[in-house]
């Protein structure tokens, strides 16, 4: 088993309550309030401007092969229009938890390893392209089709592919690593899973 298997494998109770989060089902089962899509937009619209920025700081962090091999940076400006967001959006301000999530991902990459850097960034890109493959065909003529057919596409699933790509040739002998370092990467892994399951509960709340 390589590393990124590992680590999916150990985050599969808190992916699978994403999966069954109000808001996801919502995207899968085409139920959400317009409140519920504004919030959300609004939140992963700061999230994902800074989210750029903290792909590029550890992008820096990375092999030139790695660099090299890197596919395509796409917008996900097209995401958030699948949903259908109100201009209400421009009166909504990140919240704490927003900030909180984006804080301890700056932090691992900041004090961390292109490995710690990747592992922090890692739960976001995997978990939308895992959710889309979910929930792309659970009901027909689904209003927010769009938004699942984005983190489904082959673009999308080129960037999740190769960054799984990185965090196994960063450690391709993962049981060899220490037991502190192992419980480090878990940890900075684990816990942006958690600002993740975090993040779609509170948008379930508007």
């Amino acid at each position: 088993m390589n590393f990124h298997n590992y680590l999916l494998k150990q985050a599969e109770p808190i992916l699978n309550d994403i999966y069954q989060s109000a808001f996801v089902k919502g995207i899968g089962f085409d139920n959400l309030s317009q409140q519920q899509r504004d919030y959300y937009v609004a939140q992963d619209s700061y999230y994902t401007d800074e989210f750029s920025h903290l792909f590029d700081l550890t992008f820096t962090k990375l092999t030139t092969k790695q660099q090299n091999n890197q596919p395509q940076t796409f917008d996900e400006t097209v995401a958030h229009d699948a949903l259908l967001a109100s201009p209400n959006i421009l009166n909504i301000p990140p919240d704490d938890h927003n900030l909180a999530y984006l804080n301890h991902m700056k932090t691992e990459i900041m004090t961390g390893d292109a490995t710690n850097a990747m592992l922090a960034l890692l739960p976001c890109t995997e978990s939308y392209h895992l959710i889309g493959k979910r929930y792309l065909n659970a009901i027909a003529h689904n209003t927010y089709l769009p938004w699942l057919e984005y983190y489904t596409s082959s673009a999308y699933q080129a960037f999740t592919q190769w960054s799984w790509e990185v965090i196994d040739s960063q450690i391709p002998d993962w049981q060899k690593l220490s037991i502190s370092d192992q419980k480090h990467y878990l940890n900075t892994y684990l816990t942006s899973y958690q600002f993740e399951l975090s993040f779609w509960e509170h948008a379930a709340q508007h």
